[in-house]
């Protein structure tokens, strides 16, 4: 399967050919020079040329300069000229102003980055990061990123001048603390928020979510590079366990069909939980046994009795806490008691 490879792109071009006394405006000399020793010209085209492969894509993401667009329109070109596909794109923000870097162009940058991974993804294709070139700081969230998403990040060490890489990881990443805060991870990540107001509502939730929170000086606080990190990664794993089907039990189908919009809406959110891959940290056998498990443990007034089997999922009841919840825990559900025509597939 070919690969996306998406590249940072730094400022190597331009002071290379400035080193080898050649001036910008000279394009016909700027092109032999690329040309005659690509590992030499620029970080980029010396890492690109030791990864890509035939069938592969490029996606460049340079910096919101002058001098970062003009070193990936000339990476891009030659790539292009050597069969490879390739996209630019510029990230917002990114610039040498301190500022505007820390508080708006890094969680531009990630937004970028995890975006272009999920839709990589969409398209049946794998992604890989080369984060060799640009910010110090863009190189760290970028490898930060890769290991979220399970993807494989190269850069050139240094010292060495050899590809480093690093495989994906092959440990998951916990993602509770966001799956379960969604709608404040959601309310603050669509506009800027003012402090005083995320310290009133971020008071009831865990502390930890503080960890992910910058406060910035012009009283505002939004999430950190990091936070925006961990949020993307997140929205990435839902979109794809929503392949997972959910089949509904005759039971679970009656009580979902006369739900309230507001309480539907309530366990649409929980059922999109369930698909993910880490439920199972979440659920519980409940004392009366049998063959299904509830969903969640202690978090939400809404719950679920649900079964997995064939990758898919079987939800034998939709209830809440209640009589009738203690109930379903003591007598169970069991697979018994059912046929396969039984189950109706959930409308998304």
């Amino acid at each position: 399967m070919s690969t996306v490879i998406l590249t940072t792109v730094g400022t190597s071009l331009l002071g290379n050919i400035a080193r080898a006394g050649i001036g910008k405006e000279n394009t016909s000399e700027i092109r032999e020079y690329i040309y005659q020793d690509p590992a030499k010209a620029s970080a980029e085209t010396n890492s690109l040329s030791r990864i890509l492969a035939e069938g592969d894509r490029v996606e460049l993401l340079h910096s919101d300069t002058e001098d970062g667009r003009w070193c990936a329109e000339w990476v891009a070109t030659y790539l292009r000229e050597k069969g490879f596909p390739t996209e630019m794109f510029k990230v917002q923000g990114l610039a040498y102003e301190a500022k505007g870097f820390v508080d708006y162009g890094l969680r531009q940058f990630v937004q970028l980055l995890a975006g272009r991974i999920r839709q990589t993804r969409r398209e049946g294709r794998s992604a890989a990061i080369n984060a060799t070139g640009g910010f110090k700081a863009e190189i760290a969230y970028a490898t930060a990123l890769g290991l979220v998403f399970k993807v494989p990040v190269y850069y050139i060490h240094e010292k060495f001048g050899d590809i480093v890489t690093l495989p994906p990881s092959p440990f998951g990443w916990e993602n509770n603390l966001i799956a379960w805060n969604t709608d404040f991870f959601d309310w603050i990540d669509t506009e800027l928020r003012p402090t005083a107001e995320v310290r009133s509502r971020v008071g009831g939730l865990p502390t930890e979510i503080s960890l992910l929170l910058e406060e910035m000086p012009d009283g505002y606080t939004v999430l950190s590079p990091l936070g925006q990190a961990y949020l993307e990664a997140f929205r990435g794993e839902l979109e794809q366990a929503q392949t997972t089907p959910i089949y509904l039990a005759p039971k679970a189908k009656r009580t979902w069909e006369g739900l309230e919009p507001a309480t539907k809406e309530r366990y649409r959110k929980l059922l999109e939980r369930l698909r993910l891959p880490n439920r199972a940290a979440s659920s519980e056998l409940k004392s009366g046994g049998g063959d299904a498990l509830g969903f969640p443990k202690g978090r939400t007034d809404e719950r679920v009795f649900y079964a997995e089997k064939d990758g898919a999922l079987y939800v034998f009841a939709l209830t809440h806490h209640g009589p009738e919840y203690e109930r379903m825990c003591q007598e169970g559900f069991y697979w018994r008691d059912y046929s396969p025509q039984d189950f109706t597939l959930l409308d998304k």
